[in-house]
């Protein structure tokens, strides 16, 4: 992975990161890759991982309008998990991050069981460094494919301390 946006907390800070190998691809604020799950439906949208599953593959939450650089917002949204919980979902396919990926740039869920792939910016697969588009999107990243860097928001002054 080029870089790695800074940590900027919450659960609504989302990127589109770029590699040789992958391509062009969502990330959390922490560098980690988004995984969608073939066992899942994108319309409407339904995740088919819980219990176990979801301790492995942590349901990415969004507890409010989502927002990611990169990622057209029309194709973002939120799902409500049984437990209550939001989950993103990008073009409706709900999005988790892999508990084995550590660190930025780790990617040890990508094909795991020939069901997970990395999110593409459109909401495609990722599979052979490829996004496969199953979907009807045609987003594509704001900044042009070969920037060669992590594409990061604004920033935004932090929120005021509490007065007492």
């Amino acid at each position: 992975m080029q870089a790695k946006p800074a940590d900027l907390g919450g659960h609504n800070n989302y990127f589109i990161a770029n590699t040789e190998q992958m391509g062009w691809f969502v990330i959390d604020a922490q560098g980690l890759p988004m995984y969608r799950y073939d066992k899942d439906a994108p319309k409407p949208s339904k995740s088919n991982c819980e219990g176990e599953c979801a301790k492995a593959w942590k349901p990415v939450l969004a507890d409010k309008t989502p927002m990611a650089t990169g990622v057209d917002p029309i194709s973002m949204g939120v799902l409500t998990r049984p437990d209550g919980t939001k989950q993103l979902t990008i073009q409706g396919w709900p999005q988790y991050t892999f508990a084995e990926d550590k660190v930025a740039g780790d990617m040890k869920g990508q094909g795991k069981g020939g069901v997970w792939w990395v999110t593409a910016p459109n909401g495609a697969k990722i599979t052979g460094g490829k996004a496969q588009n199953n979907s009807k999107s045609s987003s594509t990243p704001s900044t042009p494919p070969g920037s060669g860097a992590a594409q990061t928001p604004q920033s935004a002054p932090p929120p005021a301390a509490p007065g007492y």
